[in-house]
């Protein structure tokens, strides 16, 4: 009997213990800690940029909130954007749109208003800005942009009712679901004035930037030898942080990439199962992948952009080897047109000359998960509203994917250029392999036709901004040089992926014609004059095409008007369209509910990973 009572309480005080530890669990419960190779290290997430670098893009879509997201299928759908009304009177001909946004919180708790929409979107107009153009419907916005009007910003046609409620005010006529499919972009992502007003660099570290998304910036580390990124749970991602539960909205607790492994330990770990996601197969083992990489296009194009403006240098042996540091590269002070250069650039036989020396093909293949391109508006983007049709499939090819050495030839000398006369350099980011082998590849090409060419990859450097608060230089912020310099026009020729930040293929040809290209005016010059596109290419006739597309209302007569405005592009050709890009990933069998959207592979913001509990760091647990 007494050993009995024994093993009966010594199976209650187990008991006890069990339900204690599994008080302690719900207590404690935070959720998965998922390690993966979600993208290469970003050191600029400024929606604003978002479209410069597909790895920025990747990332900011999982820390930013849009008002509208475009589903894996090509449909809007309201995210931010709890509803929508749209109001036309026909006696003052005023057309306009009332948002109500859902109720959620930044990073730091403070509700998401109609006030950080109009801040962002006023942002966006006042500054240079590609993505201007998805704005012009509003009214003034194209006026203020170009300069043609004198109102003010305040006078932009948006403005806050209320905490939650957007008033937009067009400028006239429009197609709502033209331009409901512009609000999906990225770039127009609600952002906060105390926060962006701080400082230029507020989006380049944890402790300066909020974020509306379902994570944020946990932490990030440039140390080589413990070079990572750290995403964390948004706590206040539409949650009552009183009522629901800490996974309500989010599921995985934190996401883990580390930054320190070679291209076969990152390969390696996947397939040993300790890493579960790989978003950015590397280079040198991608043709190992072929066929078990989820391959989706990537809605960019990789562009050589020519600085139409530049003088290009005449050969000379010691300069030569100089051009590919990042001191030299642009150095132009000393050159006077005639003496020392000419800007060859300028002529469109010596542009079409260069695209013609390129084979595409070859270039693909190097790449491995990319297409040849046949124009310039990659795949994916729309023909009309939907993705039933796509503007490329229906436009079809343009450009030949070979390469036709003996017609360059015949072009530069047509426009009497000796290409062993002249040396320039093909700048690129230094931190993207792809782009610097695709650089190589091309750089080859335009050495065979008599070119002196050079690669310039240019790597980040530390931030050397001192701090107002400390007085000291901040060593864990890193500047993309190369995307400065690009977007200051300091370059000769650049490799640059061009993001489509549309499903509009007028968003993506808009650019070129000066009135849309989003550059603004020169304050410089007491008449004020737009600036075109940043290659310096200013056609009247491809101004008038896209005015022309910007006014037609009818979505088949518009598409066809685009449909010319590319071929007239690419017959200028001020860029040259390289390769197609593909977005190619690889998720371990243990992790589910990977979601996506349009434009990127991978939402993890209901993601579940298998055994989770094995994976949580020590000290976490």
């Amino acid at each position: 009997m007494a050993k009995k009572l024994l093993a009966l309480v010594l199976c209650l005080v187990m008991l006890a213990s069990t339900f204690v530890g599994c008080a302690k669990r719900d207590e404690d419960y935070k959720g998965a800690y998922i390690n993966m190779y979600l993208t290469d290290m970003v050191y600029d997430l400024d929606p604003a940029h978002a479209y410069e670098n597909e790895s920025n893009l990747r990332v900011i879509s999982l820390i930013f909130d849009n008002l509208f997201v475009l589903d894996e299928k090509g449909k809007v759908k309201k995210s931010l954007a709890k509803d929508y009304e749209i109001i036309e009177n026909e006696q003052t001909g005023e057309r306009k749109m009332i948002i109500e946004l859902n109720e959620t919180c930044w990073t730091d708790g403070t509700k998401i208003a109609a006030d950080d929409v109009v801040f962002a979107w006023k942002r966006i107009i006042e500054n240079k800005s590609e993505a201007a153009a998805l704005l012009f419907d509003i009214k003034n916005a194209r006026g203020l942009k170009t300069g043609e009007s004198e109102c003010t910003i305040d006078d932009l046609g948006v403005s806050a009712l209320n905490e939650r409620k957007l008033e937009i005010i067009f400028e006239g006529e429009v197609d709502y679901d033209q331009f409901l499919l512009n609000l999906t972009s990225y770039a127009l992502v609600p952002l906060r004035d105390d926060i962006v007003g701080k400082t230029e660099d507020w989006a380049k570290k944890p402790m300066t930037m909020v974020s509306s998304g379902p994570f944020r910036i946990r932490e990030v580390s440039y140390e080589e030898e413990d070079a990572h990124m750290l995403l964390e749970r948004n706590i206040y991602y539409y949650r009552d942080i009183a009522e629901d539960p800490i996974d309500e909205s989010v599921t995985p607790y934190r996401i883990f990439i580390d930054y320190t492994m070679t291209d076969e330990e990152i390969m390696k770990a996947y397939e040993d199962g300790k890493l579960f996601y790989v978003g950015d197969i590397p280079l040198s083992v991608r043709g190992n992948y072929k066929d078990d990489a989820d391959i989706m296009d990537s809605l960019s194009t990789h562009t050589y952009v020519f600085n139409q403006d530049a003088i290009i240098r005449y050969y000379h042996p010691t300069l030569f080897k100089g051009l590919s540091s990042n001191e030299s590269v642009y150095d132009q002070e000393d050159l006077k047109e005639g003496m020392n250069g000419e800007k060859i650039f300028a002529k469109a036989e010596v542009r079409k000359a260069l695209s013609l020396a390129i084979n595409r093909e070859a270039v693909a293949e190097a790449v491995v998960f990319a297409k040849a391109a046949t124009a310039f508006v990659p795949n994916g983007v729309f023909d009309a509203k939907s993705a039933k049709d796509t503007f490329r499939e229906i436009g079809g090819d343009i450009i030949a994917s070979g390469d036709d050495m003996d017609a360059a030839k015949a072009l530069l000398a047509e426009a009497k250029v000796d290409p062993s006369k002249f040396m320039f350099a093909i700048s690129v980011a230094g931190y993207d392999e792809v782009h610097v082998a695709i650089a190589e590849k091309v750089k080859e090409a335009w050495e065979t036709l008599g070119f002196h060419v050079a690669v310039n990859a240019i790597d980040v450097q530390v931030n050397d901004e001192v701090l107002k608060t400390t007085q000291e230089v901040s060593t864990d912020i890193k500047d993309d040089i190369f995307a400065e310099a690009y977007r200051a026009g300091e370059f000769e020729v650049a490799g640059i992926d061009y993001h489509a930040h549309s499903v509009d293929a007028f968003a993506a040809l808009a650019k070129f014609a000066k009135p849309f290209s989003g550059q603004g005016y020169d304050m410089d010059d007491d008449t004020y004059p737009m600036l075109p596109h940043m290659t310096g290419y200013d056609s009247e006739e491809y101004n008038k095409k896209i005015e022309e597309a910007f006014a037609e209302r009818d979505i088949a007569a518009r598409s066809a008007i685009l449909h010319e405005a590319e071929k007239m592009l690419l017959e200028d050709m001020p860029v040259i369209p390289v390769v197609f890009n593909q977005q190619a990933t690889l998720t371990h069998k243990d992790l589910s509910k990977v979601a996506s959207t349009y434009y990127v592979p991978a939402l993890f913001t209901k993601t579940k990973l298998k055994n989770w509990e094995d994976y949580v760091p020590a000290e976490e647990e």
